[in-house]
Order: structure tokens, then C-alpha cells, then sequence
């Protein structure tokens, strides 16, 4: 019971750090682009590459950080630590492109299994928003369920689906906090649900 209680808490305390405690600066007009950080430079700018499931355009962006958010987030850009960075959508010509971080995120200080690509198996609408059950992509799915992810998924995490596209059979690829709820299916606290894309 215990650990169910510690796993719970530390769950509501990610999503509470990761709504509040952001360098967040965001414009309507700015352009979102995430993926695990895979290098920081001298000068404090970070390679930024995308994970399978959704296509941002760019495999890799190297982003630029003013002073202060490189402050704000100090030891939070981690090697490996998975971001949400807003910028203006321009972007150099150069290998990989360059463009200026407006904000950045740390979603999670890693990258493995943030990300849930998978099929839509059912969807149960809730006040605030939706439990969805996934089979993760290449899975066969069990009779007991076994193998498959709840995900919890809030109204203003859906981007570029509607509540008309959460039909079963639907590929999806859901940003997630990375932290999982000890439970049969595990639950999983969703930041963006997304069109799965090659």
C-alpha cells in the first residue's frame, strides 16, 4: 500500500512540475518540436532529436537558449532528458537546422518510454477527459490484456486528433510523463496525444 501511495504521489508531483515549474514563455504562433536532447554544446545550445511516432520535419535541431532559460532550467538539461521546445518556426539551412528556443520543457530527465506509439483499443470519455487503452505497436493483443497501457488523457493534450478520431483501431503516439502507475494495465498520465507518424 505504501509504495502504491509513493507511486501516486510522485506521479501528481511530475504533473504538477511539468504544468508549473517550465521555462514557459508560449505564443500562440510558436511551433512545438520534441525529442531527447542528445547533445549540449559549449555555448549552451542543444541537439534536440525527434523519437519514432511523430515527425516534427526535422530529425534533429540544434536550438539556441537565451541566458535565461539556460538559467531557469539549470541542471534539468540533461544528455538524454526528454524536452518540449517552442520556437518561431524559422529555421537555418544548415545540417542539422538551427533555430532559437522561445521556451523548453523538461518532460522527463529521460527519454526511454516517455513515448507510447500503439492502436487504440478503447476509449472511456471522462469528465476532464479520456482513458484510453493502447496496444503498443508490433504487439499482439492478449486475451487478458496484459500487454497493453492505460493512458490517461486530459481534453488540451490532444493535438491534431479530435475526440472523433479516438476510435479503436487508431494509431496514435502519446507524449507521456514517463512515469508509470504500479497496476494491471499500467496507467501512464498523457502530455500530448498525437497521429502516429512514420
Amino acid at each position: 500500500m505504501m509504495k502504491k501511495m509513493f507511486t501516486l504521489t510522485a506521479f501528481l508531483l511530475a504533473g504538477v512540475l511539468l504544468l508549473v515549474g517550465c521555462a514557459m514563455v508560449v505564443s500562440k504562433t510558436d511551433v512545438i518540436y520534441r525529442g531527447e536532447i542528445s547533445s549540449i554544446a559549449e555555448d549552451g545550445s542543444i541537439l534536440v532529436e525527434q523519437l519514432p511516432g511523430h515527425n516534427h520535419g526535422q530529425a534533429s535541431i540544434l536550438f539556441h537558449l537565451s541566458d535565461k532559460i539556460a538559467k531557469e532550467l539549470g541542471d534539468a538539461l540533461i544528455v538524454g532528458a526528454f524536452v518540449e521546445v517552442h520556437y518561431d518556426g524559422k529555421l537555418t539551412r544548415s545540417l542539422p537546422a538551427q533555430g532559437t528556443a522561445s521556451s523548453i520543457s523538461v518532460i522527463a530527465p529521460y527519454s526511454e518510454g516517455v513515448i507510447q506509439n500503439g492502436t487504440i483499443l478503447n476509449v472511456t470519455p471522462g469528465k476532464d477527459g479520456y482513458s484510453i487503452s493502447l496496444l503498443p505497436l508490433g504487439e499482439e493483443k492478449k486475451d487478458d490484456l496484459s500487454n497493453t497501457i492505460t493512458l490517461t488523457v486530459h481534453m488540451f493534450a490532444l493535438e491534431g486528433l479530435t475526440e472523433a478520431d479516438l476510435v479503436e483501431g487508431a494509431k496514435v503516439s502519446a507524449v507521456t510523463t514517463g512515469i508509470v502507475l504500479e497496476s494491471l494495465p499500467p496507467i501512464m498520465q498523457v502530455v500530448a496525444l498525437l497521429p502516429y507518424t512514420e
